[in-house]
């Protein structure tokens, strides 16, 4: 059998090392994989070489990455619908918002089996109301008759029941396959203060991730304990959160992108401060290696609360 999957990027997050450990763990059982991916930013880890090198075909379509313009997705959808046509897969599974909503339409026009996995979602946290009200319409209408997997029930009754997306008897509800994570050490490790206990958050610096809240929670902790902060990741918003913690007084170590064995190799707790989530693989690989997860209680976030696993904050 032959598996399409279609994502706007590779860079190391959890979608990506989703499409990884699936396709590693398929590869035994007699299934082939081709990956369809958009281009990642230059400041972003890419998994695709080491795809490559695991032996699966990956390929770059440019107009598929993230960003929203009419000429570029346009451009995207007839790249997609050539390669799709000339591929002919068995299924074609899509992840992550613009690349699930071309890939979903794509396949209806030509007929094929289609699974869009919601790693998580842009129909809440995202945009102003009038946008997100646009998002959730256009939602509805991209997903017609694929079938759609969710990875947490919250997750599943979220956007099947309160978004409307989807037909019933196509929502499966499936954890995502996890790698297994190691704590180690790192040079950077040095920067942080010896004895002082480290609370640390992993993941892109984008709004919705609210790094902001991160760093205001640790000015709060450190009135009532000697506390010392870590971000492991990068994106637009760091240099704002660089000046934020500067004059917050609060000692934050930036690291930039590094592996998630280091990060929580640093920490002493991992803090989620996101507005919005689908099952954060950073919080199941933090409760596989012994690291406390206090999140907020969204998304997935919700389930891992409630299953002992993550400890929810309001």
């Amino acid at each position: 059998m032959h598996i399409v999957h279609v994502i706007a990027r590779l860079n190391d997050g959890g979608p990506a090392r989703v499409i990884e450990q699936l396709v590693l763990a398929l590869a035994p059982l007699g299934f082939r994989a081709t990956v369809l991916a958009g281009a990642t930013a230059l400041d972003e880890p890419d998994l695709s070489d080491r795809l490559r090198a695991a032996g699966v075909a990956v390929e770059t379509l440019p107009a598929l990455g993230r960003k929203l313009r009419l000429d570029e997705d346009v451009r995207a959808f007839r790249q997609l619908m050539r390669r799709l046509r000339a591929l002919a897969p068995d299924v074609v599974h899509t992840h992550t918002a613009k690349a699930g909503a071309i890939g979903r339409v794509a396949c209806r026009v030509l007929g094929l089996p289609c699974l869009h996995t919601y790693h998580g979602h842009v129909l809440d946290g995202y945009f102003r109301p009038a946008a997100n009200a646009a998002a959730r319409l256009a939602e509805r209408i991209c997903a017609g008759t694929a079938h759609h997997q969710a990875l947490t029930p919250t997750q599943l009754l979220d956007l099947r029941e309160r978004f409307g997306v989807g037909r019933h008897g196509r929502w499966h509800c499936l954890p995502p396959p996890v790698a297994p994570v190691t704590r180690r050490g790192a040079q950077w490790h040095a920067r942080l203060q010896p004895g002082v206990p480290v609370v640390g958050l992993l993941g892109r610096l984008a709004p919705v991730k609210d790094a902001g809240l991160f760093i205001d929670a640790l000015v709060e902790l450190r009135r009532r304990q000697p506390v010392q902060g870590v971000i492991c990741g990068d994106g637009g918003e760091r240099p704002a959160l660089e000046e934020r913690a500067r004059q917050s007084g609060v000692p934050v170590v930036f690291t930039g992108f590094v592996p998630a064995g280091e990060a929580l190799g640093a920490m002493d707790v991992l803090a989620i401060t996101s507005r919005n989530e689908g099952l954060p693989l950073v919080a199941v690989e933090a409760g596989s290696v012994g690291v406390p997860v206090v999140g907020s209680a969204v998304g997935g976030v919700r389930d891992l609360i409630r299953w002992g696993a993550v400890r929810g904050a309001e």
